[in-house]
C-alpha cells in the first residue's frame, strides 16, 4: 500500500489541478482501509523517502485523526475511522518518532502536532503514560525532541490536564521546564518554547489559587525562588549585534538566529513575569525587577528606533510554533510589565522617595524621573515607517488605531496605556513633564516631526486621563502648549498636522470651558478644524477633524454650536461624496467615524435636528450597507432615540415632522429589492424596522398621518415572507409599538393586499408566528404582541378569536425550546392572571394538548424557564402573577411534577467533552409545581441591606424556623451566597408582605421545609432585613 501512497501524496502536489483533485478524492476514498493510517505513518517514519512526501503523508494522517479519531475533537466528522489496535498501533509508533533523536526536526514537529491532537482525545483516560513518557526524555533529548515534546506538553497544560492532575504532576512539569530554559546548550528557540509553556501552567495555577490559596502560593514562591537567578541573567543581558537586512534574509545566519532567539527568550521571561504578578502580586521582588525592566526598556530604544521608525523591519512575528520573536513586541512585553508594576506598594514607595527627592520642596516642579520616562514613551510612540506607509494607503487604518478598535497591541497603544497608568498616579508631576519635554523638542534646532507628534499624542492620553477621571486640568501649566500645538495645524507633514488638530480640540476641552475659559479661541480652532475637512489634502487630516467636531459642538456656546451644525453636515457630505462607498467593508472605520460624529451632533441638540441634513447622511449610508455592523447600527439607534424623544417633549407638530422627514426613506427601504449581498439587505430592513419601532415607541398619541397606512402592509410582509429570525422579532416589535401607541389607527387600517381589517391582520401575523413551520427564534417575540392585541382590542372585539389565539400559544409553548420564545408565550398567560386567575387556570384545564392539557404543559414551561426570564417589567409581572396563582391553591395547578434543582455531580472535577455529557446527561430532581413556585420566588429575592457576603459561613446556621407571630427567625447567624441584583422596592415590598403573610400558614410551613438550606437562610434574611429597615425608618419618622 506504501508504494500506492507514495504515487498519490506525490500527485497531490502536482501543478496541475485536476490531478490534485483526482488524488484527494483517492485519499478520501481509503479512509475506510484501518490500513491506511499506519500506512501514512510509515511513509512518514521512513527516512529514505522525499521529505515533502514524508510531510503530506503526516498532514493527511493529522486530517484523519481529527475527522475519526474521537468525538471529543472539534473536526470529528461523525464516525470514528481507527479500531481501539490500530490506535495503540498509531499512537506508539507515532510517540517513537517524537522521542527519536535521529529524525528530521520538520517531521518530528508534524509528528508532535498530531500526538497533541490525539491527547487532546486520549490523556489521561486511554494514554495514562504519555506524560511520564514525554518527562522522562530531557537528559538525552536533542533540540528537535525538546521542541517536538514541548508541542505535546503545551497540548496537556491547555486541555488535557485537569486541576488535580495538574497538581499532582506540577513539580515535574516545572523541572523539565526549568531544566530546559537554563540549558545554554539548547538553541534559544527552543528554550524560549519551554518557557511559553511555563507560563501556560500559571492558568492551572490561578484555579487552584481560589481552592487552596496558601499552598498553592508557596508553591509558586518555591518556583521564584529556583527561577530568580534565571529570569534576572534574562534581563539583564544585553542585546546581541542588531542583524542587518541581508543578514536577516539568509536561512541560517548566525547574527540573525541569535537576534531572535535572545528577543524570543527575553519577551517570555517578561511574558511569564507578568502573569506571576498579575495572580500573586506580593511573591516577586518588584523593586527589583522594576529597575532591571526600566533599565532594559531604555537600552532598547535606539535598537527600536532603528528598526522601525528609521529603519523598515517587520513587527509583530511569530514562529510557526507561536512564539514571538520580533523587538517590537519584546518593547511591548516590558511596557505591559512596567506597568503592571506600578501598581506594587514596594514600587510605588520607591519612585515616590525619589521624585520628593527630587524635587525638595519644589512643589509641582518637573520630575526627572518623569522627564526621562516621557523621553521613553515618546520615542516608542513614534510612528513607525511600517504605519506610516499602511495610513498612507488607507486611512481606515489610521482611524482603526487612532480609536484603539485595532485588537493588536503595538508599541504605542502600550506606551498610552502606560501614560495613563502614570497619570492616574502622578498627575501633576506626568503634565508638567510631558509640557516641558515638548518645549525641548519645540526649541530644539531641527526637531524631528516624529517626536512632535509622539509627544502630542502623549500629551492628548494625558488629556484624556484627566477627562476620563473627571479631574480638572491646570490651565497655567497647558497655556505655553497651545502656541506649540497651533504651529502642528499647518505643518507640511499631514500626520503632524492631524495630530495638532485632535490635540488642540482636547486642550480647548480641557482648559478653555471653564470661567475663565477664552470661547472666542475654541470658536477660532474650531472653524479651523472644519476647514480641513473642506479644503486640507490629506484625508488623514479630514477625518481627523470629522472625528473632533462633536467635541467642539459640546463645548461651544449654543449658539455658535448650532450654526456650525449645519456647516459640519455639509462638510462630511461633500467629503463622503469623494470617496467610494459602495464597499462598506472597506470603510467600516471612516463609517462608524462620521456615524460617531453625527451621533454626537445631533444629541448635542435634537431639537435641531431638522435644521440640518445629518439623518439624510446617516440613512444614505445605512442603505450602503453600514448597519451591519454592531457598533454603527447603535450609532444610529442613538441618534434617532434621541431626536424622537426630543421633538415628542416639543409636541405633536415636531413629532410629525420628523416623521414626515424620515418615513419616506425607511419605507423605501422596506420595499427595496434583494441585491446580491443578502447580507446588506437584511442589514436595511434590520434598521429600518428597528428605526420605526422606535419612532412608534416615542410617539406623540396619535401618531402622524399616513404613519400606520405606509409602515403597517410593510412591515406584514417582512412577517409573512422567508426571512432571518432577527427580522422576524423586529417586525414583530414594530407593530406591536404602533398597536400599543395607536390602536384606532391600526384597527381602521385595511392591509391592501390580503384585504383584511387591522385587527384580522394582526391576527394573521400572530397564528403565522406560532405555525410550526416558522422556528422558534423567528417567534420570540409574539407573546408581547398577543398581549397587546388582547388588551388593545378586548374580548367583545376578539369574540371567539381569544379562546383560539390563547390555545394556539398554549400549544405553540408545548414544543417551544428557544428560552425567547417560552418567555414571550408565559407572558401572555401571566399578564391574563394578574386580571382574572382562576379563569386562566380553568381555560388551560380544558384544552386538551397531546396526552395532556394546557394547563399542564404551561406550569412546566413557565416554573422550569422562569429563571432564564430577562427584563425588568417582565420578572415584575412574572413574580406577581405566580403570587396570584399560588394563593389559588388549586389542586389541577399543585398536582403537576415539575424538575427541580440540578442534581450535581460531586465525583469529578474534569470539564465534561461532548461525548461525556452525552453519556451523562444533567438531571434535575422532581418536585411539585407548587414547590418550585415558591423556589422561584425565594431566589427574586434581594437583600434589604448592602450585598450579602460569601457562602463560608453557611453550615454555621444549626435552625431556622418560623415563629408562632409571623416572624422569621435564625438561632445562628450565616449568610447567603446568591449575589444581590438590583431590585425593584415595590416588588421586593410585594414578595416580602406575601411572605410574612403566609408564613404562619401550616401548608406553606411544609413547603418551606422542603426548601434548601440555602434557600431558608435567603427567606429568613430577607424578611428580617425588610422588617428591621421598616422599624428603623418608622423610628427616624421617614
Amino acid at each position: 500500500m506504501e508504494q500506492q501512497l507514495l504515487a498519490i501524496l506525490a500527485a497531490t502536489q502536482s501543478n496541475d489541478a485536476q490531478t490534485r483533485l483526482a488524488a484527494e478524492l483517492q485519499l478520501t476514498g481509503l479512509y475506510s482501509d484501518e490500513a491506511f493510517p499506519g500506512a501514512l505513518v510509515t511513509i512518514g517514519a521512513h527516512p529514505d523517502v522525499a521529505l515533502p512526501e514524508r510531510i503530506v503523508a503526516l498532514v493527511v494522517l493529522k486530517q484523519i485523526v481529527g475527522k475519526g479519531w474521537s468525538s471529543a475533537l472539534e473536526d470529528f466528522e461523525g464516525k470514528i475511522l481507527f479500531s481501539d489496535d490500530v490506535k495503540l498501533d498509531i499512537k506508539n509508533r507515532l510517540l517513537a518518532i517524537v522521542l527519536d533523536g535521529n529524525v528530521n526536526s520538520k517531521v518530528i514537529n508534524q509528528t508532535a502536532v498530531i500526538v497533541s491532537k490525539i491527547a487532546r482525545a486520549e490523556f489521561p483516560e486511554d494514554w495514562p503514560t504519555l506524560l511520564d513518557l514525554l518527562l522522562s526524555q530531557q537528559s538525552t533529548a536533542n533540540d528537535a525532541v525538546t521542541e517536538a515534546t514541548l508541542i505535546v506538553l503545551s497540548e496537556l497544560v491547555q486541555d488535557g490536564l485537569d486541576e488535580d492532575q495538574f497538581y499532582l504532576s506540577a513539580s515535574g512539569l516545572v523541572k523539565f521546564f526549568h531544566d530546559v530554559a537554563v540549558d545554554g546548550s539548547k538553541k534559544l528557540l527552543v528554550r524560549a518554547h519551554a518557557l511559553n509553556v511555563f507560563k501556560m501552567c500559571f492558568d492551572s495555577v490561578e484555579t487552584l489559587k481560589d481552592r487552596e490559596e496558601m499552598g498553592i502560593k508557596e508553591f509558586v514562591r518555591g518556583i521564584c525562588d529556583a527561577w530568580s537567578s534565571f529570569f534576572k541573567d534574562v534581563l539583564n543581558e544585553g542585546m546581541p549585534t542588531l542583524p542587518t537586512t541581508e543578514q536577516e534574509n539568509e536561512a541560517e545566519n548566525e547574527v540573525a538566529t541569535t537576534w531572535r532567539g535572545v528577543v524570543a527568550l527575553k519577551i517570555q521571561v517578561v511574558a511569564t513575569l507578568v502573569r506571576i504578578q498579575y495572580i500573586f502580586p506580593d511573591i516577586l521582588p518588584t523593586q527589583e525587577l522594576f529597575t532591571a525592566c526600566w533599565t532594559a526598556l531604555q537600552a532598547h530604544g535606539g535598537a527600536y528606533y532603528a528598526c522601525f521608525v528609521d529603519g523598515e523591519k517587520q513587527s509583530n512575528l511569530v514562529t510557526a510554533n507561536g512564539l514571538p520573536y520580533t523587538f517590537d513586541l519584546l518593547v511591548i512585553e516590558e511596557l505591559d510589565f512596567l506597568q503592571t508594576l506600578l501598581d506594587a506598594p514596594g514600587v510605588k514607595q520607591q519612585l515616590d522617595v525619589m521624585i520628593n527627592d527630587e524635587q525638595d520642596g519644589k512643589g509641582d516642579a518637573i520630575s526627572q524621573w518623569v522627564m526621562e520616562v516621557m523621553g521613553a514613551l515618546v520615542n516608542f510612540s513614534a510612528i513607525t515607517s511600517e504605519s506610516e506607509g499602511l495610513w498612507d494607503i488607507d486611512f481606515n487604518v489610521f482611524l482603526s488605531e487612532e480609536t484603539f478598535a485595532e485588537t493588536n497591541n503595538t508599541p504605542r497603544s502600550s506606551c498610552a496605556a502606560f501614560v495613563w497608568k502614570l497619570s492616574s498616579w502622578l498627575s501633576k508631576q506626568t503634565l508638567n513633564s510631558i509640557v516641558g519635554y515638548m518645549k525641548l523638542i519645540w526649541e530644539d534646532a531641527s526637531p524631528s516631526w516624529r517626536h512632535k507628534e509622539a509627544a502630542l499624542f502623549e500629551l492628548q492620553q494625558i488629556l484624556d486621563e484627566h477627562k476620563g477621571e473627571s479631574r480638572a486640568i491646570d490651565t497655567n501649566v497647558l497655556g505655553p502648549c497651545v502656541e506649540y500645538i497651533a504651529s502642528t495645524m499647518n505643518e507640511v507633514g499631514h500626520f503632524l498636522r492631524a495630530r495638532g488638530h485632535i490635540v488642540m480640540s482636547a486642550v480647548m476641552t480641557a482648559c478653555m470651558t471653564g470661567p475663565g475659559g477664552n470661547r472666542d479661541l475654541v470658536l477660532s480652532y474650531a472653524r479651523q478644524s472644519l476647514k480641513a475637512i473642506d479644503e486640507d489634502d490629506s484625508e488623514i487630516v479630514k477625518t481627523s477633524c470629522i472625528r473632533i467636531m462633536s467635541a467642539y459642538l459640546l463645548i461651544l456656546p449654543d449658539a455658535a454650536a448650532t450654526e456650525m451644525q449645519v456647516a459640519v453636515v455639509e462638510g462630511i457630505a461633500k467629503f463622503l461624496d469623494t470617496q467610494d462607498m459602495e464597499d462598506m467593508d472597506d470603510n467600516v472605520d471612516l463609517v462608524d467615524t462620521v456615524l460617531q460624529t453625527l451621533r454626537d451632533l445631533i444629541m448635542a441638540n435634537p431639537t435641531t435636528c431638522l435644521e440640518h441634513n445629518a439623518f439624510d447622511v446617516m440613512l444614505a449610508l445605512v442603505k450602503l450597507g453600514a448597519a451591519r455592523d454592531e457598533s454603527t447600527y447603535i450609532l444610529v439607534d442613538e441618534a434617532f432615540e434621541s431626536a424622537a424623544q426630543a421633538m415628542a417633549k416639543n409636541g405633536a407638530e415636531s413629532y410629525s415632522r420628523l416623521c414626515f422627514k424620515v418615513m419616506p426613506a425607511l419605507v423605501a427601504n422596506l420595499d427595496a429589492k434583494p441585491d446580491e449581498d443578502p447580507e446588506k439587505a437584511n442589514a436595511l430592513t434590520d434598521v429600518s424596522l428597528n428605526l420605526i419601532k422606535l419612532l412608534a415607541a416615542t410617539a406623540v398619541e396619535p401618531l402622524p398621518e399616513g404613519f400606520v397606512f405606509e409602515a403597517m402592509p410593510r412591515i406584514c410582509r417582512v412577517i409573512l415572507s422567508d426571512g432571518d429570525f432577527y427580522l422576524h422579532q423586529q417586525a414583530t416589535l414594530a407593530i406591536k409599538e404602533i398597536l400599543s401607541n395607536d390602536p384606532a389607527k391600526v384597527f381602521a387600517w385595511v392591509d391592501p393586499e390580503f384585504h383584511k381589517g387591522g385587527l384580522d391582520m394582526m391576527l394573521l401575523v400572530i397564528a403565522h408566528l406560532l405555525s410550526p413551520q416558522v422556528d422558534d427564534a423567528s417567534a420570540a417575540e409574539v407573546g408581547d404582541l398577543a398581549v397587546e392585541v388582547v388588551e388593545k382590542a378586548g374580548p367583545e372585539q376578539l369574540g371567539a378569536s381569544m379562546r383560539e389565539l390563547l390555545q394556539v400559544c398554549a400549544v405553540r409553548l408545548c414544543t417551544a425550546e428557544h428560552v425567547g420564545l417560552v418567555q414571550s408565550l408565559v407572558t401572555v398567560f401571566a399578564r391574563l392572571s394578574l386580571l382574572n386567575t382562576q379563569d386562566v387556570l380553568n381555560f388551560l384545564a380544558e384544552i386538551p394538548i397531546g396526552q395532556t392539557t394546557g394547563l399542564v404543559v404551561v406550569a412546566k414551561k413557565w416554573l422550569e424557564n422562569s429563571t432564564h426570564f430577562v427584563g425588568f417589567e417582565a420578572i415584575r409581572q412574572n413574580i406577581m402573577a405566580l403570587i396570584a396563582i399560588y394563593s389559588t391553591h388549586d389542586t389541577r395547578f399543585t398536582a403537576i411534577q415539575v424538575n427541580g434543582d440540578l442534581i450535581v455531580d460531586h465525583t469529578t472535577t474534569r470539564i465534561k467533552t461532548r461525548s461525556m455529557a452525552k453519556a451523562n446527561p444533567i438531571k434535575y430532581t422532581v418536585i411539585s409545581a407548587e414547590l418550585k413556585l415558591i423556589k422561584l420566588l425565594v431566589n427574586e429575592l434581594v437583600p434589604a441591606y448592602g450585598t450579602v457576603p460569601s457562602t463560608i459561613n453557611l453550615l454555621q446556621v444549626k435552625h431556622t424556623s418560623i415563629g408562632s407571630d409571623n416572624s422569621w427567625s435564625t438561632e445562628s447567624g450565616g449568610t447567603t451566597g446568591i449575589s444581590p441584583l438590583k431590585a425593584d422596592d415595590e416588588t421586593q415590598k410585594y414578595l416580602v408582605q406575601f411572605f410574612t403573610t403566609v408564613g404562619s400558614d401550616a401548608h406553606f410551613q411544609q413547603l418551606y421545609g422542603q426548601l434548601t438550606e440555602a434557600e431558608q437562610k435567603r427567606l429568613v434574611e430577607v424578611v428580617d432585613g425588610h422588617q428591621m429597615m421598616v422599624a428603623q425608618q418608622a423610628a427616624l419618622g421617614q
